[in-house]
């Protein structure tokens, strides 16, 4: 079953949740899974002995001009019976892990995120790709944890 084009969103998230998850243990950091979701964050990663909020992403839609993938940050649903929309709140999150369907990952400062419904992946969030073949990838997020810690 190809997860990418099911009918239960809920199988993208989880290969976008497994993806990060994978990622920062295979670079050296551990990894803390909540108990339950109805936080606005996925995982927690230990970077350097500092715990940050990784709200994890995924994506196969691509803008209106079909050059760049799309990414929906806002979430709907709700337990009540009741629909609800909220917006992305870049304070609700430390870290943007984002996975498009190209297996492409993201690790984008939540700080660095100007809007709350869908963000546009264009060159200028190239310098947050990261890789498991990259060996410096536990460099790169040390110096997205230094941008969180607003150090340059």
């Amino acid at each position: 079953m190809d997860p990418w084009n099911s009918n239960y969103k809920s199988q993208q998230g989880n290969v976008g949740l497994g993806r990060a998850i994978a990622y920062y243990t295979a670079i050296g950091f551990p990894v803390m899974i909540p108990l339950n979701d109805t936080q606005k964050y996925d995982l927690v990663v230990d970077i350097d002995s500092k715990l940050f909020r990784v709200s994890v992403k995924t994506t196969k839609r691509k803008n209106k001009s079909g050059q760049f993938y799309a990414v929906v940050l806002k979430n709907s649903g709700g337990s009540s019976g009741k629909s609800v929309i909220r917006k992305f709140d870049n304070t609700s999150c430390d870290i943007l892990f984002v996975l498009t369907k190209d297996g492409v990952m993201y690790e984008i400062p939540a700080k660095e995120i100007k809007v709350v419904s869908e963000l546009v992946l264009d060159q200028k969030w190239n310098k947050y790709i990261v890789s498991f073949e990259n060996s410096s990838s536990q460099e790169e997020t040390l110096e997205v944890n230094d941008s969180l810690n607003g150090e340059s």
